[in-house]
């Protein structure tokens, strides 16, 4: 068998299409971290049928499918293809090809985003099993050793003794004697138990027939009984279906009468009712006249009243101009005094004005002499300014001098300053120096304290990681434990549910369950058998008592019990009987007789509301010692129903029933101590799986803790290195920090020789400074005096400029007044104007009021003429409608009196219809027993009454019918459906019969084919063993060049349930436990192991996922070299980084990602081997 190719569809990062060739030899897959190579490993575990997401990587198994990048949309299905050669068995199941055609196999599995999947070989659809079935023992399997990364090499090597037991079994080739062995397990466990269900079920069965046999004939004497009765009762309803008839003509008739009466009479009704009608037009006629009349006098009213109105508003408006022609002469006479008051103040201002011109006069010759004078000092205060001028110019000069001394020793001063500033930095620059060489010193002494500390630190973590991993040993072992306690108890449940399941088919029979299916339409409280518990001693007694009601029902009501009963007609079932829950109440019965144990119903409990019902089901009857005790009572004529120890019913006939019963009281018995049975379990398996998930997380916890400890190891060697590296960057800046020291010094001397040179110069310039400013001290003197003299003549010169401002001021503020006087006299003007102008528009309305009240006068008189015409018109008016009135009261006498006429006709009409509507029901109500009666005879006989043979019924019909009657009542009740469920009964107690047989027979076969697959595997792991054990020395010696290596089992008396140590010992060390190894050793040993297998029983591919990154190169070039020998017989694919593995191939796959999210083929290369 060969690997041809494999096609990634839409896989992880395989976007696309993607498609792998193999050839014979070695194929490399290289490419940088996280391009995807180990997603083509991920995809033939995928393809083999691995169905543990973590396995493959990932969360959920959906994770597989593309799920988008920048430029491509996520893929709604993953599929891979893988397509091999050389392959050979049967297929025909699923194919249907012959082995001899099936030499190439293309195996598909396609996964969909909504969770469906698909398995395909050679395109056609099968099952997983089916691909499981075709690599099984051919070492390409999900769990075989064909397939090593990085992580199988540490979980085979720190995996529990029993899970390494697949090395030896796929060595061995005995996978598929194991799934055969698990598949016949499977089934014995399932024959054995339905083989315990079926012989429960026959034995329940066989008593069921023994019960059924006297029930069933007396369900045939029912038959008999009932078809004679039916013969009676049907010429009964011959009978009275004949009577029904001839009533029902009789009433056909009297209804025929009445209805012709009762059209004459409403013929009558309508003449009169059509007379009236005529009056009722002719009165709404005359109404009609009379509402016109009315009209047209309600419109006169209407008119007169208008004219009134018009006349009041006429009034009412002549009387406002009479007030208002008032008002018009009182404001006349008012502007005429106004008019004489502004006349006089005209005069007072022409006064007022003539005065304020003489003022002006006079200031405006005070103002020419005090210009004059102002003019006279501005001339000598000119002079003055002249010549202090020059003298500030003397100044200014003799300043910028001074000035340019000044600046030169500020200068000087700042370079003395900036010495000074240079001389205190760098002595702080020294200062720092010596500060930080002495801390580097102290930080180079406490950074070898470090290192130490740290160094012993790491020897401490080492010691508390190989106390976790003990620790966790431990515990794998406890959680081990508790999954095959809490596995036995689980298979304990299921066996208690089996038990229940069959009890309680037996319980219900076929009849109960099939009326219980479906929808109910009635209120069902319980059956008989749920409402009653008894003790052990008193099972059997006190189910014979209830006989065939221990299967009824419990109902609502009698309504319930209606619906209950159509629902067995409906479903054809067979006899059932129903209880009401609240029964009527039962005549009192006498005291117990003597020699009874006491009343059946005093051994039985229920709860509180079913205590009625036990009263009437047990009615009568008691519990007795045996069957003898019980019928000396009925031979001293004590006749009730008497019910013994066993089981034994004595009736008052003295008929007696004996023999087994079916046992319901103690199968529920049964059934509840199971049940306690049950919980206990139930609460055992709740406390192991809280032990089991308490163990899982310490195991956990210790995990996680190793893992922080093995950080923390990381961590103390990353603080290692970072001490070292920090103790030589201290060294160094030490001596950065000496030769600064030694510059700042030379750095110092310098800076003193600059400031006493400085110093020097800044003397010498200081001699100059104090000459200059002597003389410009002089200088300044006379300008101070010449200055207070100019500052006297300005004092005077602004008191004189003052003088002549207020003078101009006077003189505007007059002016301004004799203008406000002459605005203030123009104002009067306008004003006598304006009362001109209204005088003039007063006079004028009094004259156009005066015209419009005369007008008013006129149009009151002409109104008042027309008003008098609209009265008598309005009088007439009201006379006619007086007589109209009169005539319209007679006509509505005469329809009053037609009225009553009518009503009494009326009465006599519904007199009639009322005794037709009563005949109508009499004859719907006997039409409906009619065929009431008809549709009763074609249900319960299947015939139609009208074709039933007139027979004659004699008085002796209906007494037999009576005596036929109390025969059935003597019956009891009858269920006819034991006839049926009794042949019923047989049929299926042969069936079962033949099935127990079956089952024997196969419990047989499968017991002996499990002894022959276990003699095979015995054999087969014994010899793999012996092999293995000796290839993986000779193995291990050649890749390690020394030491020694072995597998041991555990329980070498139990091959078949061994587990497989594995002891190491490189050269040059201890004999140590495996975990202990380095993880290069931990890989050759691993590889030990798969090579060792190959040399016994090689795979047709192997694939290697990163196997060598462990290995240093020496240890490289062996891995290269023996994966190159074996290469021979096996194919190869290694996905590796290693490039001396890497020249062992003879292909290269080269696997890049250009987009981030998309893997992509961008090379395939031949090497030359």
């Amino acid at each position: 068998m060969r690997v041809e190719k494999i096609e990634l569809i839409g896989f992880k990062s395989f976007a696309d299409r993607t498609t792998f060739h193999f050839h014979h030899g070695i194929t490399c897959i290289v490419g940088p971290n996280g391009c995807g190579k180990s997603n083509i490993v991920d995809a033939f575990r995928w393809v083999l049928g691995e169905q543990s997401a973590k396995s493959l990587r990932g969360e959920k198994m959906e994770e597989v499918i593309f799920s988008g990048s920048a430029s491509k949309k996520p893929k709604g299905m993953a599929e891979v293809t893988m397509v091999l050669s050389g392959v050979h068995g049967s297929r025909e199941s699923v194919t249907g090809d012959s082995p001899d055609t099936m030499d190439t196999v293309s195996v598909t599995r396609r996964l969909y985003r909504s969770g469906d999947s698909e398995y395909m070989l050679n395109k056609s659809q099968c099952r997983l099993k089916d691909i499981k079935d075709l690599f099984l023992d051919t070492g390409l399997e999900v769990k075989s050793y064909s397939i090593l990364e990085q992580d199988r090499i540490a979980e085979i090597l720190n995996a529990k003794p029993l899970e390494r037991r697949f090395l030896i079994e796929e060595v061995a080739g005995v996978m598929k004697y194991n799934a055969r062995k698990k598949e016949a397990l499977a089934k014995l466990e399932s024959s054995r138990a339905n083989l315990q269900r079926i012989n429960d079920i026959i034995v329940e069965v066989k008593k069921q027939i023994g019960l059924l046999d006297r029930l069933a004939r007396k369900a045939e004497r029912y038959k008999k009984l009932t078809a004679e009765i039916h013969a009676i009762e049907l010429r009964i309803a011959k009978r009275d279906y004949q009577a029904l008839k001839e009533s029902f003509q009789s009433i056909v008739n009297e209804y025929n009468a009445l209805k012709e009466e009762e059209s004459q009479k409403k013929a009558i009704l309508s003449t009169i009712e059509n007379e009236r009608e005529i009056r009722r037009l002719k009165l709404i006629e005359e109404e009609k006249a009379l509402e016109h009349i009315q009209s047209a006098f309600f419109d006169l009213e209407r008119e007169i009243a208008e004219f009134e109105k018009n006349i009041a508003i006429a009034r009412t408006e002549r009387d406002n101009l009479r007030e208002y022609l008032i008002k018009l002469n009182a404001q006349g006479e008012e502007i005429g005094k106004k008019e004489d008051e502004l006349r006089s103040r005209i005069e007072e201002l022409a006064l007022t004005e003539k005065d304020l011109a003489d003022a002006i006069h006079g200031q405006e010759a005070m103002l020419a002499e005090r210009t004059e004078h102002v003019r006279a000092l501005e001339d000598e205060l000119a002079e003055s300014e002249e010549l202090l001028e020059g003298s500030r110019r003397d100044v200014f000069r003799i300043s910028e001098q001074l000035s340019n001394l000044r600046n030169e020793q500020s200068r000087q001063q700042a370079t003395i300053e900036g010495l000074k500033r240079r001389e205190e930095s760098t002595t702080k620059d020294l200062e720092n120096v010596n500060k930080v060489l002495a801390e580097l010193d102290a930080s180079l002494l406490e950074m070898d304290s470090n290192l130490l500390t740290t160094q012993n630190d790491m020897l401490l973590l080492k010691e508390q990681k190989a106390l976790k991993i003990s620790e966790l040993s431990a515990n794998s072992t406890r959680i081990e434990q508790l999954r095959e306690n809490l596995a036995k108890c689980k298979e304990e449940l299921a066996a208690f549910h089996s038990r229940i399941e069959s009890l309680n088919e037996v319980i219900f029979d076929q009849t109960t369950k099939d009326f219980l299916t479906g929808d109910l339409n009635f209120h069902l409280i319980a059956s008989v058998a749920d409402i009653f518990e008894v003790d052990a001693e008193y099972e059997k007694a006190i189910e014979s008592a209830l006989s065939e009601k221990i299967n009824s029902f419990i109902l609502s009501s009698y309504e319930d019990i209606e619906r209950a009963i159509e629902r067995l007609g409906a479903k054809s079932l067979g006899r059932t009987s129903f209880i009401p829950m609240h029964p009527p109440p039962l005549e009192a019965h006498g005291e117990a007789p003597e020699g009874v144990i006491g009343k059946v119903v005093n051994f039985i409990h229920t709860k509180e509301e079913f205590t009625d019902i036990a009263e009437n089901i047990f009615a009568g009857m008691y519990l007795v010692e045996d069957v003898r005790a019980g019928l000396g009572l009925i031979s001293a004529g004590r006749r009730s129903y008497y019910v013994t120890r066993d089981g034994a019913v004595i009736e008052p006939s003295g008929a007696v029933t004996a023999g087994e019963v079916k046992g319901v009281f103690s199968k529920k018995r049964e059934i509840r101590e199971m049940e306690a049975a049950r919980e206990q379990i139930i609460g055992r398996i709740d406390r192991l799986q809280e032990s089991f998930a308490s163990s899982q997380r310490e195991g956990e916890r210790k995990e996680t803790e190793l893992k922080e400890i093995e950080k923390a190891i990381i961590d103390r060697g990353q603080e290692l290195s970072i001490m070292k590296l920090t103790a030589e960057n201290l060294r160094e800046e030490k001596e950065k920090r000496n030769r600064k020291r030694a510059y700042l010094s030379l750095e110092m001397e310098q800076i003193s020789r600059e400031i006493a040179s400085v110093q020097q110069q800044l003397d010498e310039k200081e001699g100059a400074i104090q000459q200059i400013e002597s003389r410009k001290a002089g200088i300044e003197q006379g300008g101070a005096n010449l200055n207070e003299e100019i500052s006297q003549k300005r004092s005077q010169l602004d008191s004189f400029r003052s003088e002549v401002t207020e003078i101009r001021l006077a003189i505007t503020s007059l002016r301004e007044r004799i203008e406000s006087l002459g605005k203030e006299r123009e104002g009067i003007l306008r004003e006598i104007a304006e009362n001109a102008q209204k005088k003039g528009f007063l006079s004028g309305e009094v004259l156009s009021t005066e015209l419009r009240i005369t007008q008013r006068q006129e149009e009151m008189a002409h109104v008042e003429e027309k008003m008098k015409v609209l009265i008598t018109e309005a009088d007439r008016q009201r006379q006619e409608i007086s007589v109209r009135k009169e005539a319209i009261d007679s006509e509505n006498e005469q329809i009053v009196n037609a009225d009553q006429g009518l009503k009494a006709l009326r009465s006599e009409i519904e007199s009639l219809s009322q005794r037709i509507a009563e005949l109508d029901i009499l004859k719907a109500e006997h039409k409906v027993k009619m065929e009431t009666l008809h549709e009763q005879i074609r249900q319960n006989y299947g015939l139609a009454i009208d074709i039933i043979d007139p027979e004659p019924l004699s008085a002796e019909d209906e007494h037999r019918l009576l005596d036929l009657r109390a025969k059935i009542a003597e019956l009891g009740p009858v269920n006819l459906g034991t006839i049926e469920e009794y042949e019923e009964l047989r049929t299926r107690y042969e069936f079962l019969k033949g099935q127990q047989e079956d089952l024997d027979r196969s419990i047989g076969e499968l017991e002996e084919a499990i002894a022959k697959i276990n003699v095979t595997t015995r054999k087969k792991l014994r010899e793999a063993f012996e092999s293995l054990k000796v290839k993986f020395s000779e193995v291990f010696v050649s890749l390690f060049s020394g030491g020694r290596a072995e597998l041991i089992m555990t329980d070498e008396n139990n091959i078949l349930e061994t587990g497989i140590d594995i002891i190491a010992q490189p050269p040059g060390k201890r004999l140590q436990n495996i975990n202990l190894l380095s993880g290069g050793e931990k890989t050759l040993t691993a590889l030990s192991l798969l090579f060792a297998s190959f040399l016994i029983k090689p795979t047709p591919l192997c694939i290697l996922d990163e196997a060598d990154s462990a290995l240093d190169e020496v240890n490289t070039d062996k891995f290269a070299n023996m994966v190159k020998e074996f290469a021979k017989e096996t194919q190869f694919i290694v996905v590796t980084h290693n490039r001396n593995t890497m020249g062992v191939a003879d292909y290269i796959y080269g696997i890049t990602m250009e987009e981030a999210g998309v893997s992509k083929v961008i090379s395939m290369q031949l090497i030359e081997a």
